[in-house]
């Protein structure tokens, strides 16, 4: 079986399924690239199924930190306390369920994500655990048309305890894209890798994120193609432009690093 070579342009590295490995993945570790874009990510008799199953769909729920952002599935990012701490591991299994249910009887993308980063790590992947309760992994969002996700980073030590035994020195994201707008939705990335001092420094007291112009243009925008999964660095400034039209709806996993020679953690 042939492999696609992966291309470099424009501060992304163009690959496939087939192409993808670690060097891909160490090239954005490294700050080489500002993405990796797999693209067909999704097989197409699979992508056909899942857009049927995910597009159009009015059950999901509102982001705790947010509620103009919708999302089935729990987000560790939500929680705040060790009893939404608690909810979110007592969920877990149940929402990862309830999306391999919607996509059945395909597999859900971010089990395909997972097994990917497994392969291609010498290490391997696994979920992230906390005293033996797993993660959630694989949310599924939806960002509705005119809404904003405004420049902001992503930091999982936001949200963890202080006993907490795994050390996260990198962290990585990756989004697989099931529908996106016909105009908006770009994402946006920047050449800006704020502390944690700093950026709560420029968020103030927003609810998230940076005022847009603080920022400035960014460095790369990309428009997500229908089937790609896209991986950064979310510890960039990064954010996407509001959609003018349609719902973009994304299938999402957060990959921790914890030493180069022990295995990548995946949740969401």
């Amino acid at each position: 079986m042939t492999t696609a070579t992966p291309t470099l342009g424009d501060r992304v590295l163009d690959t496939t399924r087939q192409g993808f490995d670690h060097e891909s993945l160490t090239a954005l570790l490294n700050g080489d690239v500002h993405a990796v874009r797999l693209a067909g990510f999704v097989r197409p008799d699979a992508l056909d199924h899942l857009r049927k199953a995910f597009v159009g769909r009015q059950d999901h729920g509102p982001l705790a930190t947010d509620p103009r952002f919708r999302r089935i599935g729990h987000a560790f990012s939500e929680t705040s306390t060790d009893a939404g701490r608690g909810r979110y591991f007592d969920e877990a299994r149940d929402n990862i369920d309830r999306l391999r249910d919607i996509a059945s009887p395909y597999s859900y993308p971010a089990d395909d994500l997972r097994l990917l980063l497994d392969e291609i790590w010498p290490a391997g992947a696994s979920l992230l655990r906390r005293n033996g309760q797993a993660f959630f992994a694989g949310v599924a969002r939806y960002q509705l048309a005119g809404v904003d996700l405004e420049p902001h980073t992503d930091n999982v030590g936001r949200n963890l305890p202080s006993d907490f035994d795994i050390r996260i020195t990198r962290q990585l994201s990756v989004n697989v894209y099931l529908d996106v707008p016909e105009r908006g939705g770009e994402l946006q990335i920047w050449d800006d890798y704020p502390d944690e001092s700093e950026y709560r420094d420029r968020s103030g007291d927003r609810v998230y994120g940076i005022d847009r112009a603080a920022v400035g243009e960014p460095a790369l925008v990309i428009t997500p193609r229908v089937g790609d999964a896209i991986f950064i660095d979310p510890r960039r400034v990064h954010a996407v432009a509001p959609s003018q039209d349609r719902p973009r709806i994304t299938i999402g996993l957060f990959i921790g690093v914890t030493d180069p020679a022990e295995s990548l953690k995946v949740w969401s």
